[in-house]
């Protein structure tokens, strides 16, 4: 094994080291070898020297197929002829010429067909005319036929449509139109034919001069992804012994999103995915995660495209062809130290050798808007309960009953008026909200010959603003997110040994939003009472004619507490525009290196990726007054006050004063603000073995060696480079092992801390293949038991690049001199440094079982997952109240302690999915997929504080991320308990208590309720539970597809708008009240109450982050996608040259079923309920295939 020379330099250096130079080397040999074959010409008069001595003439054919290209075909009566031996020297020399010197003593006849050779025995014949039967037959076309067949299921009997047909040798092909049917020519009668179609296993038919033929295709799970990416290699799924799940690109197409991460849920065993962000277009990205969670630091698997590191959210579905999760250690090993959170492996579409080129157009429209917005109680009821919050409040501070009357209530005639539909009673949702409309539109291009494939694809995507009311039209900014794709794979055959691909990708995606942000939008929507104005009217005063000349555009409501206008926000901030720029491209250079020893091959790859952001931004500035920030639109309030606006029976006669400095909206900044650039090279160079001995045993074997630099801005490098190997050996496929490694090294961490191996190794057994499991073939077709195990690791630090590294930065001033004027900025050591930091390791095993039974119809996967990660990169800085309470350095240290390997989390659990395929009579097919995954990890440690007998306040031994909650015990049942708490002070860290608040309870009996009385309640946030039901059933041209998603063991702790009663915000400002505070606690309601006792603002007792009685079970399912297609006949479409032509119409998260009714938020939302609404999406579109 090599041994690597670390000469990073603290920021890996540019200085030239080992890994540089093997992959440089490797690479510059693989150019050799391309300048020494290029040279070679394919056309059929190529001249061949060969020489051999008393050999087989077989042998002599296997010279001429490696070297030259050619294929021949041959049936046994023919082998045993190829067995005699010659004596041959022939140099310089034609095909034909070497062909009828060899056969010359034979009864072999040849046809030549472009770079296919067809052998057959002629007895009877004279050698002269057999000669020149040979000559004439080079270039004979008379035998040339039409074939017509149709390729079907075998089990359903349904014609397949785009089944690809080619001619074997030869680039001559064709594909089935939509009832399975094709036709096409070929040169001759004994030709071969090989049939392939995704899902089904090839298959090779041999013409023997028929003219109709059909084609009996088999689908079970051995072949639906019949070659899986898995790493840097691809293998077959019935010979694999790791844990991978895949989908393609039909699965992901039925999920109308801008953003591919938001398709995936409930699509995959062991992928969890949670759309916590919102539904902001263009950064409505939802989180991914394989197999849960297993460390405090970045949990997000890597990503491979096509064989390099790169970001996925904004690819196109239309052109992936497949999305593959790696979930265990034998899967994951070849990435080492960036293997530990699981890879994520997508496959771009690649071209395919056809007759034709298939020409692919796709349009769809549709639109969004919000699965659930949050409901608001109206103006009266608004009003009645800020009466009785404000009264609470006051017996609270001890207000006396005289006190308590003098209070500025509303009054029970303006109660009654809001009632009524007097005053303003605004639903900001549905003021500032609307139904957005949404486009896509694909062109995409597919086909080749045997020399070069190609597929190229162009993507539109829009999405408009949700907002109602902004408009920049006339400054070319409409509210929208766009994207633009492109894609161009092309495959080169060069010769038959020597290839290359070059693959293009590229993206554009353009945001244009509100100069304010959607969080403050939603905010204002969240908080604004209701029954104040949103623009001022005219009150006939004479003194306001000024500002409302000043103001065409309409006259906004403001105040010093009030500072923020909805409408202001959306139309009077401007507009910034977002545009990043992604482009990705790769070369590959191949060889096969059969000459030297069959199934040996030479790869190397160099990438180039590029990623800008550019802002523009003509926003409207805001200014600051302390703690107050202020808009830069005019704002303006009664001069007496917003008290006028709590009795709607009296109009405001009065005058308008600002609201903040302005009297007319400010002007917009117009500046441009490019962001750090990013470019990345990687290299790689790859060997790579596949031969099979005696048809019994299967050996594979690849070794690569890659390296990656990528830089951001002006800062350093960020570099990756390493060595991996992965090596297979089956038996009769039956003993199927593997063992791969990686050995990585990473900058993150200092001199002799960086590298790292990497192992792991995993077995397999075909049980079905044994001889005594013959007896169950009538109703088991396949069985497989799996298991594997291996380390890998993760180098992705908590914030800092090198926390190995100890710096200084900018200090207060301080002041010199006689007088003390004298100031001189000083530096401070920012942070403490940790030398010995090194990867996080995770030890990973599993164990698997693959089933299919019923004569192909039910299949089965299951696995059972056990990670144990240890060194965990831990962080030992704790806030007070946060979940988990480190040991850290003492405060007169002055610094907390540098991030250290500490902690250990052990993750288990299953993940599974059962597949159900049939049909009922020829034309109904019918499919359910169900997918369960469940994961749940727990602390083993992490330098927690000694929590002595308060175990139940100890996060060792709990999940990661458990809610750790003050326990509700009732609500306080009348004045004389109050008293009693009070006067025992058990609660009095959170103020003084009234008939209705919270009582917790006091678990350590110490008779004060502290964070040692907190208990772990509930579930984490991310789901233990995943799971996704698709359906799927077709009728001659109607096909209908449902996907059932969920999430289970997921607890949410409300706080904010999403649940608190008048909450506070922006230090100054109160929110409004929802349906759930009408059940809040009186004397009346004591027995049913579900709320406690109302008050405005802060109340650190009721409205505690830490309270039980606000974690809700945030269980759900939902009715992620569903699809109805109708394809038309074909008999009407191939009037017009047509393949195919489908009308569908989808719908994404149309229903959503869970148990936070009372809380009225979605299950996915934010905990505070201030986030942009997740979107529900109704599209219609057309496929059409020429």
């Amino acid at each position: 094994m090599y041994k690597i020379k670390e000469t990073f330099s603290p920021f890996l250096s540019k200085k030239e080291n080992g890994m540089g130079r093997i992959i440089r080397i490797s690479i510059f040999l693989l150019f050799i070898c391309v300048l020494n074959i290029s040279g070679k010409n394919d056309s059929l008069p190529s001249r061949i020297t060969i020489s051999v001595n008393n050999s087989t003439i077989i042998s002599v054919i296997n010279k001429i197929e490696h070297n030259e290209g050619y294929v021949f075909i041959f049936n046994e009566d023919v082998r045993k002829e190829l067995n005699r031996r010659i004596t041959f020297d022939g140099r310089d020399m034609s095909v034909v010429a070497v062909l009828n010197s060899i056969f010359s003593n034979t009864d072999i006849a040849y046809k030549i067909s472009e770079r296919q050779i067809t052998l057959y025995k002629q007895k009877g014949l004279k050698k002269t005319t057999l000669a020149s039967q040979r000559l004439s037959d080079t270039h004979a076309s008379s035998d040339k036929i039409t074939v017509q067949g149709k390729v079907i299921d075998k089990q359903t009997k349904e014609g397949l449509i785009g089944a690809t047909v080619t001619i074997k040798g030869l680039s001559k092909g064709t594909v089935t139109d939509i009832n399975g049917n094709f036709s096409m020519t070929v040169p001759y009668a004994d030709a071969i034919l090989v049939v392939s179609y995704v899902g089904y296993q090839p298959k090779e038919i041999h013409i023997e001069g028929r003219r109709n033929i059909e084609v009996n295709m088999i689908e079970d799970s051995k072949a639906l992804e019949e070659v899986v990416a898995v790493g840097y290699t691809r293998q077959r799924k019935e010979t694999l012994t790791g844990a991978v799940a895949t989908i393609t690109t039909r699965d992901l197409t039925q999920s109308p999103t801008a953003n591919i991460n938001n398709a995936l849920a409930g699509r995959l065993p062991g992928l969890i995915a949670n759309q916590y962000s919102g539904g902001e277009p263009g950064v409505d990205k939802a989180e991914i995660f394989i197999r849960g969670k297993a460390t405090f630091n970045d949990q997000s698997p890597i990503v491979i495209i096509d064989g390099v590191e790169r970001e996925m959210s904004y690819l196109s579905a239309d052109e992936i062809e497949t999305f593959t999760i790696l979930k265990d250690a034998s899967a994951t090993a070849q990435y080492g130290i960036r293997g530990a959170n699981g890879v994520v492996v997508i496959t771009t579409k690649r071209g395919q050798a056809n007759e034709r080129a298939m020409v692919n157009f796709k349009a769809s429209f549709g639109f969004d808007k919000a699965v659930k917005y949050p409901s608001y109680l109206g103006s009266a009821d608004y009003a009645m309960l800020f009466n009785e919050a404000m009264t609470n409040d006051a017996k609270m501070n001890g207000y006396s009953d005289t006190e308590i009357a003098k209070l500025p209530l509303f009054s029970q005639k303006a109660i009654d008026a809001f009632r009524n539909g007097e005053g303003y009673n605004w639903d900001y949702f549905n003021y500032a909200f609307k139904t957005a409309p949404q486009q896509d539109y694909t062109l995409s291009i597919q086909g080749g010959s045997d020399k070069v494939q190609y597929f190229v694809m162009a993507n539109y995507f829009t999405q408009g603003t949700n907002f109602r009311y902004m408009s920049e039209a006339n400054n070319g900014a409409n509210g929208k997110f766009d994207r633009y794709n492109i894609r161009s794979n092309i495959d080169i055959n060069i010769t038959k040994d020597f290839y290359a691909r070059f693959d293009i990708g590229g993206r554009i995606t353009d945001r244009t939003s509100p100069g304010t942000s959607a969080s403050k939008i939603v905010t204002l929507a969240n908080t604004q009472p209701p029954m104040l104005p949103i623009t001022l009217e005219p009150t006939g005063n004479p003194a306001n004619d000024q500002i409302f000349a000043n103001n065409p555009r309409g006259v906004l409501f403001g105040t010093q507490t009030y500072r923020y206008n909805i409408l202001g926000e959306l139309t009077r901030t401007g507009y910034q525009n977002e545009k990043n720029t992604y482009f990705e491209g790769t070369l590959t250079l191949g060889h096969r290196l059969d000459f030297i020893t069959p199934g040996l091959k030479v790869e190397g790859s160099f990438s180039y990726d590029f990623h800008g952001c550019r802002w523009i931004k003509r926003d409207v500035p805001y200014y600051g007054e302390g703690y107050k920030n202020f808009p830069g639109y005019a704002t303006f309030e009664p001069t007496e006050g917003i008290d006028v606006y709590m009795d709607p029976t009296t109009p405001y006669t009065g005058t308008y004063g600002g609201g903040n400095k302005y009297t007319i909206d400010q002007t917009r900044n117009n500046s441009v603000d490019n962001k750090n650039q990013e470019t990345k090279y990687y290299a790689q160079f790859k060997i790579e073995y596949n031969h099979t001995f005696n048809n019994i045993h299967e050996v594979t074997a690849m070794f690569l060696a890659n390296r990656s630099e990528r830089t951001v801005g002006n800062d350093p490098y960020y570099r990756y480079q390493g060595m991996t190997g992965h090596a297979t050996y089956n038996y009769r496929r039956t003993y199927l092992s593997e063992f791969s490694f990686g050995y990585n090294g990473s900058e993150n961490f200092a001199r002799g801390k960086r590298y790292g191996f990497f192992p792991s190794a995993s077995l397999g057994w075909v049980i079905t293949n044994e001889k005594f499991m013959a007896k169950t073939t009538s109703w088991l077709d396949y069985l497989k038991l799996r298991a594997s195990y291996g380390l890998v690791g993760s180098d992705k630090l908590p914030s800092d690049r090198f926390a190995y590294l100890a710096y200084y930065e900018n200090a207060d001033s301080y002041s010199f001199g006689p007088t003390l004027d004298n100031w001189l900025r000083g530096n401070k050591e920012s942070r403490l440094a940790n030398a010995s930091l090194t990867w996080e390791k995770a030890k990973k095993t599993n164990f698997g079982i693959d089933v299919t039974m019923l004569n192909q119809r039910l299949s089965l996967t299951f696995d059972y997952f056990i990670e144990n990660r240890y060194n965990i990169l831990t962080n030992l800085n704790t806030n007070a109240g946060d979940d988990i309470q480190r040991i850290d350095y003492p405060g007169i240290v002055g610094k907390s302690a540098p991030y250290i390997n500490s902690s250990k989390v052990r993750n288990h659990g299953f993940d599974m999915e059962i597949n159900w395929r049939d049909h009922v009579g020829k034309d109904l097919h019918y499919y359910i997929k169900p997918n369960f995954t469940f994961a749940r990890n727990k602390i083993v440690f992490t330098n927690e504080i000694d929590w002595g007998t308060n175990t139940w306040r100890k996060a060792t031994g709990k999940s990661m991320y458990t809610n750790f909650c003050y326990v509700f015990d009732h609500f306080v049942a009348n004045q004389a308990e109050a008293d009693a708490l009070n006067k025992s002070g058990i609660q009095a860290a959170a103020g003084k208590l009234i008939p209705g608040d919270v009582v917790y309870k006091d678990l350590n009996g110490d008779n004060v309720i502290d964070d040692k009385d907190r208990a772990a309640t509930g579930y984490p946030r991310s789901p233990e539970i995943m799971f996704g039901i698709p359906i799927g059933i077709s009728y001659k041209g109607v096909d209908f597809s449902i996907l059932f998603q969920g999430a289970a063991h997921t607890s949410i702790q409300l706080t904010g708008a999403a649940i608190y009663d008048f909450p506070n915000f922006d230090q100054d400002k109160m929110g409004k009240v929802k349906p759930i505070h009408l059940q809040r606690w009186t004397p009346e309601t004591a027995e049913t109450a579900k709320y406690p006792a109302l008050h405005l603002g802060t109340h650190l007792n009721n409205k505690n982050g830490h309270s039980s009685l606000f974690l809700y079970d945030g269980q759900y399912v939902r009715l992620k996608n569903i699809e109805v297609g109708y394809s038309l006949p074909y008999n009407i479409i191939k009037i017009a040259n047509l393949q195919q032509v489908r009308f569908y119409i989808q719908g994404q998260n149309l229903i959503t079923w869970d148990k936070l009714d009372d809380a009225d938020v979605d299950p996915e939302t934010s905990s505070n309920g201030t986030w942009y609404p997740i979107q529900k999406t109704i599209n219609f579109g057309v496929n059409i295939t020429f």
